[in-house]
């Protein structure tokens, strides 16, 4: 059963989409072009040449050959004949094109705080992956796995997170469930063999999986760690990555599981039954709940601090296993990101969003269905705090190394 499923209305107008679409890639595919249309109107060459680049970043990981052309209007024809057209400046293309027209992107960084992921987008709908084999292979690997995990009984899951009390987790043993890791904790061999993850999960598209450097050495790392736990670890992501990931993890191809999104907010969707994450924001809501509830109805969380009141931009992460010195890359390539989710005055607008109330009522959902939550030490997050366990207070949960 998935619960939470998007409005009716919602799903109906994606529907629309998707057909409108696919009409339109039969009329277009006779007369359709190999190239990519930047719509600048007329704003200075920097700005086209540094969104030229973006796209050639992608463009490199697809295998297709496209030409860039810029312009500083796009005609009707223009819109029919090219493989995607690319709004350099948002108000270059009209808003009903970029809602409705999957190969017609906003690459805005300056205005648009979701320019990375219309860039991911992008790439899918010019390549059309991941393909339906490879969703379906990818989820016969995950089920498999999944059912080897089971097989000894019930275990808890540890869901770790990259706050500061990260540092500590090496500290302590893990080995009587299945952990769950994510994001830059690969930058850490010594603590990624000590949890011996079954799995990686990751899902932010301009820290993870965009053209910068702290994405290009996430990427490498992970890379690292998966060839290092030679197959022990699935690596499982959003599939519009999948054109990303494919091309530079050929090497682990194997342990590779692209999720598609599906139309429901469940954070505890039983993914070997239903292989769609909730449509939300947040890799602890969208991947690492979905991934421990469909393994355990025990699910334990271990660094997932919160943002403490002196903490700057989204929260605090532990240093050793993340990229501080490559954060600004990031800032430098998406202002209009950090402008939105943590604007000056309203530093805590994400954290409310994304783990305050919509947050509370789904774990509370959960665990009247028999699901139970243990925060593993305190956090500043309310939602995770009510659900702390102290283990000094004759909880054996954590035992010392």
């Amino acid at each position: 059963m998935i619960r939470f499923s998007d409005p009716f209305h919602r799903r109906l107008s994606r529907a629309s989409r998707r057909w409108l679409n696919s009409v339109a890639d039969v009329i277009r595919a006779p007369i359709r072009r190999p190239v990519v249309l930047l719509v600048t109107r007329e704003l200075p060459s920097a700005k086209a040449d540094e969104v030229a680049s973006r796209l050639n970043f992608l463009l490199a990981h697809t295998a297709k050959t496209m030409a860039l052309r810029t312009a500083c209007r796009a005609s009707f024809l223009d819109y029919i004949r090219s493989t995607a057209v690319v709004a350099v400046d948002a108000s270059s293309v009209p808003k009903l094109a970029l809602r409705n027209l999957r190969w017609v992107a906003d690459l805005d960084f300056e205005t648009n705080p979701t320019d990375g992921w219309a860039l991911m987008d992008l790439g899918a709908a010019i390549t059309g992956d991941p393909r339906r084999e490879i969703v379906s292979a990818a989820r016969q690997t995950f089920v498999d796995r999944v059912r080897q995990l089971r097989e000894g009984g019930a275990r808890p899951v540890y869901l770790f997170g990259t706050g500061p009390s990260l540092r500590l987790a090496g500290d302590h043993s893990f080995a009587d469930g299945v952990a769950v890791v994510c994001n830059t904790i690969v930058r850490d061999p010594k603590l990624w063999h000590h949890l011996d993850p079954a799995f990686l999960t990751a899902g932010d598209a301009i820290y993870h999986f965009g053209h910068n450097e702290h994405a290009r050495a996430f990427r490498e790392d992970a890379l690292r760690r998966l060839k290092e736990s030679e197959g022990r670890t699935l690596f499982v992501y959003p599939a519009n990555y999948d054109v990303i990931v494919r091309a530079e993890f050929r090497a682990v191809e194997s342990v590779l599981v692209p999720i598609p999104w599906g139309e429901h907010a469940d954070i505890s969707v039983n993914l070997t039954k239903h292989f769609a994450l909730p449509y939300v924001a947040n890799v602890l809501n969208a991947l690492l709940l979905p991934l421990g509830c469909t393994i355990s109805n025990d699910v334990r969380l271990w660094g997932f601090d919160g943002r403490a009141p002196d903490d700057r931009g989204f929260w605090a992460n532990s240093n050793v296993h993340a990229y501080p010195e490559l954060m600004q890359s990031i800032r430098d390539a998406h202002p209009a990101f950090f402008a939105d989710l943590v604007p000056e005055g309203n530093e805590v607008k994400y954290v409310k969003q994304v783990h305050g109330d919509w947050l509370d009522e789904r774990l509370s959902d959960a665990e009247r269905r028999g699901f139970r939550f243990r925060m593993m030490h305190r956090s500043w997050t309310p939602t995770l705090q009510k659900r702390f366990c102290d283990p000094d207070a004759n909880d054996q949960s954590i035992s010392p190394s």
